[in-house]
């Protein structure tokens, strides 16, 4: 097989986090919230309830994809802003010569592939090439949205300011008559069961796309490598969670409650997990539409989330005959 579409929903259960946070306002840092309608008896209610950004999981599962590709031997093609986290993906001309160390070819074509031969993370993650009324666009190959908290959690989701302080009593650094010697502030914590979702489609890794004429035309000998690193690349993320801010002194507390994996040969996404019903629904779906679709699962108290992960990662791995 030369193409898989994986589809990844789930419901995880995440305490005391601030892994997605908005602006500060003085010395008070806010969680970042989203509206949210849910369908009630007699009508419609409105919920602002905190999130996480489908722009912070993005970033996370990118550096874990940057990371296992230089990792390997040899290591495989990341361009220097990337591999430094840096994800500006060849946004102009000077990001463009930052990141490769050349000018960027004159034929739109032509800087497609180089991106492409030149950055793994560019080649599954897109860019968006914008200079001099030039515009170059490749769309990722894996999708990502907002978590939010579970449909029966909405009534019950808090948003929490906690009061912290840095104290520099006693030190050289603190004259008499300054200010006080402490520093006084908030950051919002949150605790909710989050749902999650995740698509990786390997249809266009390594192929250019920008173009109509030249659509689908391979233009890496490395495919297969490719498609190895994008698959352990999302089994590390998923089973270490390596995405969010302010990881360092507040590491959440998470808890999978379960978790849904589609592997199939052809477009087939898992339902949502916002109601709970949704592991259900996707064996409902499978017996109606699959594509030699397989789905892996977990729910709480039956069977193991990390079974249910690396199973999915190896079937994806058989068809694409890279194992």
């Amino acid at each position: 097989m030369d193409e898989v579409f994986l589809s990844i929903r789930g419901r995880v259960l995440i305490n005391v986090e601030a892994l997605s946070m908005t602006e500060s306002v003085g010395n008070y840092v806010k969680h970042r919230r989203v509206p949210v309608i849910l369908q009630e008896e007699g009508g419609y209610s409105v919920y602002f309830v905190p999130a996480i950004s489908g722009e912070s999981i993005a970033h996370g599962y990118q550096e874990v994809l940057a990371q296992t590709a230089l990792n390997m031997n040899p290591p495989l093609p990341v361009c220097k802003l990337c591999s430094k986290g840096i994800f500006l993906k060849s946004t102009n001309e000077n990001v463009f010569k930052e990141a490769f160390g050349k000018s960027s070819p004159k034929d739109d074509n032509e800087l497609e592939k180089e991106i492409i031969k030149g950055c793994l993370v560019e080649d599954v993650g897109g860019f968006l090439y914008a200079h001099g009324g030039r515009n170059v666009k490749r769309t990722s190959n894996f999708y990502t949205g907002y978590m939010i908290p579970v449909r029966e959690s909405l009534q019950n989701v808090v948003i929490e300011p906690q009061l912290h302080t840095r104290y520099a009593l006693g030190t050289s650094f603190v004259k008499k008559g300054a200010e006080r010697g402490q520093m006084i502030y908030y950051v919002e914590l949150a605790s909710a069961p989050y749902v999650f979702s995740f698509d990786l489609d390997t249809k266009y890794i390594g192929k250019t796309t920008f173009t109509y004429q030249n659509a689908g035309k391979l233009v890496v000998n490395d495919r297969k490598m490719r498609l190895h690193v994008a698959l352990n690349a999302l089994k590390k993320f998923l089973l270490e969670m390596m995405f969010g801010a302010k990881k360092t002194r507040f590491l959440p507390i998470v808890d999978w409650e379960s978790i849904c994996i589609s592997v199939s040969d052809d477009v087939w996404t898992v339902p949502s997990p916002f109601t709970k019903d949704y592991i259900e629904r996707a064996k409902l779906k499978q017996e109606k539409v699959s594509y030699n679709t397989k789905l892996y699962s977990f729910e709480f108290g039956k069977g193991s989330f990390e079974d249910a992960v690396l199973n999915a990662i190896e079937d994806a791995k058989k068809r694409l005959d890279i194992i």
